[in-house]
């Protein structure tokens, strides 16, 4: 009995040995599969491989179908990383307690999956692959992950499962740590090469768009780079940017860049190879290697034909309407001499009269006469205004002035042309307008002139009121109020365009050119100031100029002026010799007629030349005066009068000019003579003239 005990006991210790040899050869085959695994994965390169390796080692002892790795970031939705079967990539996997229970190290078997609702699927198809579901899985820094075995058959999956499972999850966290890495690998790389694909692709359009040229070289400027075989259709042959470019002026420039390691930007090029029709900029900047050693330049070359071709246009444009300007006011200057050389004859005529014994319908017709002469020659002067403002020649002559002198010279021009019966003119100064200026007082006074002007002529009945006030900001205000006809709102926009008034019919109403209010706004503006006007219509206007005046005391008021006091006016003056140079035959007549009733002995050539034999005549008594008309056949004025002064001949010389630009003013003066008087002539400025030069 008792050694049968002992047999029993040595057989159970055999079994048992034989079972634990066999679990150590299934430990040591665990094991090894686990290594071999983990090298396998050490050596993917892709998550399928990891993916698979994984799976071949599993497989050795767990059965499975099919199996599928998802992973999130977050606790909200899982995306595949890896499955055995693509109709697994279509499902929707969403955060729920087994996923959580399964990372957090504890390995589920689900025998009826159906009849979870994580396993639970409308395709009869998808639901036939998880009959038997053996679920595990991770949190990882990166989020979790888990992985599902699955198999068609059913029962596969018991707690034996959950062991092996459980032995195998150092493999499982590495390999699922490894896909997702080689996931987010692969993600970052498929941006990456997008983005570079995205950039050469946005290089090479821009490159199309702006037509340029891209190069790179080495340090002797041999290409390493081109973008294009060639230059607008034409081959590139040479392998060297100095050897393209050949122009030795330009080579200098790029190699002295090059000395100095700094770029060279928008140089010029006219290549020999397009026959001197197509013209480039060609920059370049210098590059270098991490320890700043210079390696060569990169730039680009762009085809500026066409900017070359539009400079070379405006260039030509621009001497064109030079040339044209010059013309324009060549031709200006000459309409002004044949217009006020004949209203010369007129206006002198008209002063003559005035002198005579004339009846009282006789004096009323000179009158006529006198405003209508008048009338052409402010045309005129308007008409060369706007073309001088228009040719930005158009100076101010400021100077210290009296304000209120200046204002109120200009309205009583006008207090005798208002029938006084039915036209009230007032004029309101504020106590705190500075009396004395800095300003040009001819420009003042023309404001105010064609202002007022236009307010007489638009105003039947009623009152014109000036008012001038001081507002902030050290502004004059200038205000011309009218109860006249009024400009409609659809016509204030062009008011002040030159040649534009309110309505033809006006015109023709009551005449004009339409220059007078673009003169006064470009004057206003050459003062710094401004011009806006109100106006309803048929019921009347006020125009208001706002101008920065700078006061200035009376005792800085310099008063530099030629023209005498009344006094001297009225006093006889010497008679004196004066010869007179002028080729029209009429203003001839009305200049010796004017001279004559004032005392004066005249004598009359026709141009410069008789003018000059005439002072050289030793034999007559010597003359006190020249009156030199400017433009005149054979010799002009001009050259007259610095042949005399080369001469030696010092007595005054006048020049009669009707140009009345100030260019033509200021060659009169530069060609040595003394003063100058506009045509036409009036006997009052004449006499003037005389008395300022105290002959």
């Amino acid at each position: 009995m008792k050694n049968h005990t002992e047999k029993e006991q040595l057989q159970e210790i055999r079994l048992e040995l034989k079972r634990s040899r066999a679990r150590e050869a299934h430990l040591q085959k665990e094991n090894r599969l686990i290594l071999n695994g983990l090298s396998i994965i050490s050596e993917a390169q892709t998550k399928e491989h990891i993916f698979n390796g994984l799976l071949t080692v599993i497989k050795e002892f767990i059965p499975f179908d099919n199996a599928l790795v998802l992973s999130s970031s977050d606790t909200k939705t899982f995306s595949v990383l890896a499955s055995t079967n693509p109709l697994f990539n279509e499902v929707t996997w969403q955060y729920n307690d087994l996923f959580y229970r399964a990372c957090n190290n504890e390995t589920i078997v689900l025998f009826k999956p159906s009849q979870t609702y994580q396993f639970s699927f409308d395709s009869t198809e998808l639901q036939s692959y998880f009959t038997s579901v053996a679920i595990s899985g991770i949190e990882s820094h990166s989020g979790y992950a888990v992985i599902i075995l699955m198999s068609s058959d059913f029962g596969v999956y018991s707690t034996s499962t959950k062991e092996t499972m459980q032995r195998f999850m150092p493999l499982v966290e590495r390999a699922i740590i490894d896909i997702d890495y080689k996931e987010r690998l692969n993600s970052l790389v498929a941006i990456k090469t997008k983005e570079l694909k995205l950039s050469k692709e946005r290089f090479q359009d821009f490159a199309e768009t702006v037509g340029d040229w891209f190069w790179e070289t080495d340090l002797q400027f041999n290409f390493t780079y081109l973008s294009d075989s060639k230059i607008n259709s034409v081959p590139i042959l040479s392998r060297n940017l100095f050897t393209l470019i050949n122009d030795d002026s330009l080579i200098s420039i790029i190699k002295s860049a090059r000395a100095n390691k700094i770029s060279f930007n928008e140089i010029e090029w006219c290549p020999d190879i397009f026959h001197n029709q197509i013209w480039f900029s060609l920059s370049g900047t210098p590059f270098f290697d991490e320890l700043g050693n210079l390696l060569g330049y990169r730039g680009t070359v762009k085809d500026i034909s066409v900017r070359k071709r539009r400079i070379r246009d405006i260039q030509q444009s621009k001497s064109e309407a030079e040339k044209a300007n010059k013309a324009k006011s060549q031709f200006l200057a000459m309409m002004s001499h044949e217009i006020r050389t004949p209203l010369n004859a007129i206006l002198g005529l008209v002063d003559i009269f005035h002198d005579s014994s004339l009846s009282k319908s006789q004096i009323e017709w000179l009158n006529q006469m006198e405003g209508s002469a008048q009338l052409l020659l402010t045309i005129i002067s308007d008409v060369l205004d706007i073309s001088r403002i228009e040719a930005g020649s158009f100076t101010l002559d400021e100077q210290p002035i009296d304000l209120l002198s200046t204002i109120n010279t200009a309205v009583d021009f006008f207090k005798d042309k208002v029938d006084k019966d039915l036209i009230t003119l007032t004029v309101t100064v504020s106590h705190n307008v500075p009396i004395y200026v800095y300003a040009d007082p001819t420009r003042i006074a023309q404001i105010i002139f064609n202002l007022v002007g236009n307010a007489v002529k638009f105003t039947k009945k009623g009152l014109i009121c000036i008012n001038i006030n001081q507002i902030d900001h050290g502004l004059t205000s200038i205000s011309v109020s009218d109860t006249g006809i009024g400009i409609g709102q659809n016509a204030l926009d062009q008011l002040f365009q030159p040649f534009v008034q309110a309505d033809s019919s006006i015109t023709r109403q009551y005449g004009g050119t339409g220059l007078g209010l673009s003169i006064i706004k470009h004057l206003t503006e050459l003062m710094d100031g401004t011009i806006k006007v109100e106006s309803i219509l048929n019921e009347g206007t006020e125009f208001i100029v706002a101008l920065p005046l700078k006061a200035i005391t009376q005792q800085q008021v310099i008063t530099v002026s030629k023209q005498p006091d009344l006094e001297r006016l009225n006093l006889a003056i010497n008679k004196i010799r004066v010869l007179v140079a002028e080729d029209n035959k009429a203003n001839q007549a009305i200049i010796k007629l004017m001279l004559e009733r004032q005392g004066h002995e005249v004598y009359i050539v026709s141009n410069g030349e008789e003018a000059i034999l005439e002072i050289k005549k030793e034999t007559l008594p010597s003359y006190d005066l020249i009156l030199m008309d400017v433009s005149m056949p054979i010799k002009d004025g001009i050259t007259a009068t610095k042949e005399l002064r080369e001469l030696g001949i010092r007595l005054p010389i006048i020049a009669i000019t009707a140009h009345a630009m100030n260019a033509e003013k200021k060659m009169c003066l530069d060609a040595g003579m003394d003063d100058f008087i506009s045509k036409p002539i009036r006997a009052i400025e004449l006499k003037k003239l005389l008395v300022s030069l105290d002959l």
